[in-house]
């Protein structure tokens, strides 16, 4: 408990410094909110004209394909602010030999490389986030039961866990690999496919990315679960395990990458 009071008062120490920052840089923190808006209402354009000339997508009407876009843009959005600056610097931290710095502070190194940064322009998306998701629920009349929001809600954040974890294996890799600035660009790429229902790719591709690279759990199974296409518990469970063996092994490759790391200086 400890601990956890001191983590959280170091969080908090982050997160000011982060505000103060932006605070700084006004101008560039409104043009990020407004480039992030900008991209989010180019995509719903875009869904828009696919639904002028079709019903479906798949198995997917307007308004349930709007309900999986609004959840992979609210998770994603989350992943942003909270981490995805950080995983990416990692490789620069073993390039440029600070790593040599985070392995030496007086706190877990996989704490201060997740949480050192808060991406606070990225509100623009969260929020856009939301007003995507409102919408789909006026498409659809939707009037989910409480227990299927609650039930979304755990779905979410077990996706972070399970996104934050896959890109943090991705990362990791840095400490052998050093410039890896194409593979990031890629798992952005990849992470994108989450934003489209599974039932649409071939039935391999569908397997690889419910549990090979378990994208389908990120927002096709929240979104499945509060429309009551997928019932919530066998959901709950499946996610629950997919997150829990994802992050146990991003945290032991962490470790096993650290151990193995000689410093920029030897």
């Amino acid at each position: 408990m400890a601990d956890f009071a001191r983590y959280l008062r170091l969080y908090r120490v982050f997160a000011r410094n982060n505000l103060v920052r932006e605070l700084e840089f006004r101008a560039n923190f409104w043009a990020k909110v407004f480039t992030n808006v900008g991209w989010l209402v180019s995509f719903v354009l875009f869904l828009k004209i696919i639904f002028n000339n079709t019903n479906a997508v798949g198995t997917w009407t307007e308004g349930q394909i709007f309900l999986l876009f609004g959840t992979f843009i609210l998770v994603r959005s989350l992943m942003d602010i909270l981490f995805t600056q950080n995983l990416s610097k990692i490789p620069e931290l073993v390039r440029m030999g600070t790593m040599d710095f985070v392995l030496t502070k007086p706190v877990p190194s996989l704490f201060y490389v997740s949480a050192r940064y808060l991406s606070l322009d990225e509100l623009g998306s969260l929020f856009g986030a939301v007003g995507v998701l409102g919408y789909s629920v006026w498409l659809l009349h939707l009037s989910p039961t409480m227990a299927q929001v609650g039930a979304w809600l755990v779905l979410v954040i077990l996706g972070l866990v399970t996104l934050y974890s896959i890109q943090l294996l991705l990362m990791t890799l840095s400490f052998w690999l050093v410039r890896i600035d194409n593979l990031t660009a890629l798992t952005d790429t990849v992470v994108f496919i989450a934003r489209y229902p599974p039932d649409i790719f071939p039935a391999l591709m569908r397997f690889f990315i419910s549990f090979v690279i378990p994208l389908a759990f990120v927002a096709a199974i929240p979104a499945s679960v509060l429309l009551g296409k997928r019932d919530a518990l066998p959901a709950l469970l499946a996610s629950a395990l997919i997150a829990a063996v994802f992050l146990l092994f991003a945290n032991l490759f962490w470790q096993y990458a650290t151990r193995s790391y000689t410093s920029a200086s030897s």
